[in-house]
């Protein structure tokens, strides 16, 4: 049985992935900077038929990823499957961007997802098995957009990071792949877009004229993390078509 670590698994996408993860049969490791986050996701009856376990993980601390990569191992008795899914966002002007506005954006985004894939490979490579890493980037970071900029260049940063991973890993088995979702209506998204003109201008962006769903995000995680070893330093961008143009 294949077995999954998710980060930033509370809420939004992380917890629509790990779920869908658990539905499919992965034994799951639920992650957030404070386990108590996860009291919710976690008496999901979804999560019932595996063995799934909460895990704290504050990426911007190298320490408690180890031991959040660790636990992950032990509490499910193995790891074979990474999603980097968790992330913090920056709506500012590039003038206006602090250091440590910077620092905290790809500390979380970019830093902790390095460091927690390259923990999966050391354990991967050490037994000897296949691995798979999945990082959740972004449009943001294939385009360009006026007041993303730190945020889109965390997001480009873990798409080259897959495609640099993916090269290096590729002789012990590991893949790395990247899915990019376009705006997704989770619940922090939904506040965001309360302004209906907003909401109208994002919407007439995309080429199908709909927000993805969560649920499509996570149906594309799960086809690369259960696909064959062929598939890896790729990108799949879940944005009704904004990208194509």
């Amino acid at each position: 049985m294949s077995k999954a670590l998710v980060t930033g698994a509370s809420t939004g996408l992380g917890r629509e992935i790990a779920l869908t993860l658990a539905r499919a049969g992965y034994d799951v490791a639920l992650a957030d900077r404070e386990i108590g986050l996860l009291d919710e996701v976690m008496n999901h009856p979804d999560l019932s038929g595996v063995t799934a376990i909460p895990v704290e993980i504050e990426l911007l601390s190298e320490a408690s990823i180890r031991e959040g990569v660790a636990g992950a191992i032990d509490g499910l008795g193995g790891l074979d499957t990474l999603v980097n899914n968790a992330g913090r966002t920056l709506l500012q002007k590039v003038v206006d961007v602090t250091w440590d506005e910077w620092d905290s954006v790809m500390g979380i985004n970019l830093k902790g997802g390095y460091f927690a894939a390259a923990r999966l490979a050391e354990h991967c490579i050490g037994e000897g098995k296949a691995g798979s890493v999945i990082n959740i980037a972004s449009t943001h970071g294939l385009t360009g957009l006026a007041g993303r900029s730190v945020y889109g260049i965390s997001k480009g940063g873990l798409i080259q990071m897959a495609r640099m991973l993916a090269i290096e890993w590729a002789e012990a088995g590991i893949r790395v792949n990247v899915v990019a979702p376009g705006t997704v209506l989770t619940e922090s998204r939904q506040k965001l877009l309360e302004d209906p003109d907003l909401r109208a201008r994002m919407q007439a962006r995309i080429p199908t004229g709909q927000f993805p769903q969560a649920q499509e995000i996570a149906d594309a995680v799960l086809f690369l993390a259960s696909a064959g070893p062929s598939l890896t330093g790729q990108v799949i961008a879940v944005d009704g078509g904004l990208t194509a143009e």
